[in-house]
């Protein structure tokens, strides 16, 4: 199997899954990044548009997982050409080099925010798509290029939907909010009642490996640890996972909004500021959705519920991820 972005926090743990699983991982990796996980074949590329680059990657490979993206936020107005450059059209060029190299499988991995940022209800995969960012877009965009590839080539192409992921190696959101519950400060949440849907990198893993064992797994699908949990009570287990009690202070949302809007004030002139309304939205907003197609389709149970997932997570915090 071809895994791309092996280097980072989702592809090493997938290529670690498949070589437990006993499979050949050939990894994808962009010449001059982190070397590949270990015990993989790396496969170095320029970028996905190195035509010749991707020729040699894919000789003999019957299998692809697409992880690979740009996923950073953007910082003006031209930015979007550099998602659209990675996440569309790199996509495309991989699907092209892979139908001419006579692959068979082809899972892409995409994300929540293909659909929106917040949830008034769970999403299911009915929903009507409104992404809000150049991020979400992009992947959308790319998520109807596989889908278009499937029908035109007959490829096996599951499309996997992704929330928010935590686990070892994790980055971003999930390792700030483990940051601020180990630090043990006052956190204004106690008051929240959203939903939120999580997804275990274990759990991950597993519906990449069922999706491509099963000719069902040919479709779109969201992926969750299953019922969504509410801001507060994920702190708490966050907290109980560390050691370290949950600080939860009952402020109402809407004082928090009104501040928030300040902040979205102050952000025009000083857009570092962190406190504005969208990042607001993205702890006390709901957000969940509803995988159970990804079960009915194929038969996928989660392997972990989130009390085991935080354990090794709060295990690799304690020895890396605090540092």
């Amino acid at each position: 199997m071809l895994v791309t972005g092996a280097s980072g926090f989702l592809g090493a743990h997938v290529a670690h899954g498949l070589l437990e699983r006993g499979l050949a991982v050939r990894a994808l990796i962009r010449r001059g990044s982190r070397s590949a996980p270990a015990g993989t074949e790396p496969a170095p590329i320029a970028a996905l548009n190195d035509a010749a680059g991707l020729r040699r990657a894919l000789e003999g490979v019957t299998s692809v997982i697409h992880l690979a993206a740009y996923v950073h936020r953007p910082r003006g107005p031209g930015d979007e050409a550099a998602y659209r450059e990675v996440n569309v059209d790199g996509t495309v060029a991989l699907l092209d080099a892979g139908v001419a190299a006579g692959i068979r499988d082809f899972v892409f991995v995409s994300t929540v925010k293909a659909v929106g940022e917040v949830s008034h209800e769970p999403w299911t995969e009915r929903t009507p798509p409104a992404p809000a960012d150049p991020y979400g877009r992009t992947k959308l965009a790319a998520e109807e290029a596989v889908r278009a590839a499937a029908v035109r080539h007959g490829l096996h192409a599951p499309i996997l939907r992704l929330p928010l992921v935590y686990g070892p190696g994790m980055k971003a959101n999930a390792l700030r909010l483990f940051q601020l519950v180990d630090r043990g400060l006052p956190l204004p949440l106690g008051a929240v009642r959203n939903q939120r849907s999580l997804l275990y990198v274990g759990n991950f893993v597993a519906a990449v490996v069922t999706t491509v064992e099963h000719d069902a797994g040919n479709d779109l699908f969201f992926v969750s640890d299953g019922a969504p949990i509410a801001t507060p009570d994920l702190i708490r287990a966050i907290a109980r996972a560390l050691g370290r009690p949950a600080r939860l202070v009952p402020v109402p949302v809407g004082l928090m909004r009104v501040a928030a809007r300040i902040g979205d004030q102050i952000a025009r002139v000083a857009p570092t500021v962190p406190f504005t309304s969208v990042n607001l939205d993205r702890v006390v907003g709901s957000l969940a959705v509803d995988s159970s197609k990804l079960s009915t389709a194929v038969g996928f149970r989660p392997p972990y519920t989130l009390d085991q997932g935080l354990a090794p997570t709060a295990a690799w915090y304690r020895t890396r991820g605090a540092a």
